[in-house]
């Protein structure tokens, strides 16, 4: 109960974090992100069936959606996007990265996310669907973190060597009733951590949030195709 109370309170705001937690609890909560995602999609799920426009309700989606996760995810997008989408040397990069600042690949990018994700959930009123994705997303992280390089100590390495494969169990139920969305998901965590493997020599926790928010995009482009 200790792990899956702090996935909660790593991936969303609810105020659940147990009192007293070692790094073994850390590495043992990534079995349960894909429930963290459940509980993120279980608001979405019930706010499909308010009587409003679908626009209206997208856009109130998107902002349960971005202020249940603290826009967590959202603001390692942010700093990603402008350390890796940057021209300057690699030294460089790194410290933009670690720079609360916002430049202009973060406003960029992130306008084209925030578009991209209004829109998708609009298209995307099926409340199974909308339970289910918000945890593929958060277990497609896992494989990735646990095989490729890290750019030092910090939350990722932290949650490194969990036992991810109780999250593959967890998160089945998605790619079984939606192939092509999961596939998406998948491959959007793929090229996000290869941009930050390439640009910036591995992965951190900006660079999982990232991967998270863009396997979400990727998940409801899949589904509206």
């Amino acid at each position: 109960m200790k792990a899956f109370r702090l996935a909660l309170a790593l991936l969303t705001v609810l105020p659940l974090a147990p009192k007293e937690a070692g790094p073994e609890d850390l590495r043992r909560s990534v079995a349960f992100f894909p429930l963290a995602g459940y509980a993120l999609g279980l608001f979405l799920a019930l706010s499909a069936f308010l009587p409003l426009p679908r626009g209206l309700l997208a856009a109130l989606q998107t902002a349960l959606l971005l202020g249940l996760t603290g826009f967590l995810h959202l603001d390692g997008l942010l700093d990603l996007a402008d350390a890796a989408l940057s021209a300057r040397p690699k030294e460089e990069r790194l410290r933009i990265l670690k720079d609360p600042h916002l430049g202009p690949f973060a406003f960029g990018v992130g306008g084209v996310y925030l578009l991209l994700l209004w829109q998708g959930l609009a298209l995307a009123q099926d409340p199974l669907f909308l339970l289910l994705f918000p945890g593929f997303a958060r277990f497609a992280i896992l494989p990735l973190l646990n095989r490729l390089p890290l750019l030092g100590p910090g939350m990722a390495a932290s949650l490194r060597g969990g036992p991810w494969g109780m999250a593959l169990l967890l998160a089945l139920p998605f790619p079984l009733l939606f192939p092509l969305p999961a596939l998406f998901t998948l491959l959007a965590a793929f090229l996000v951590a290869r941009l930050a493997l390439l640009r910036l020599g591995g992965l951190n926790g900006d660079a999982l949030g990232a991967m998270i928010a863009l396997g979400e995009v990727a998940a409801l482009v899949g589904y509206a195709l």
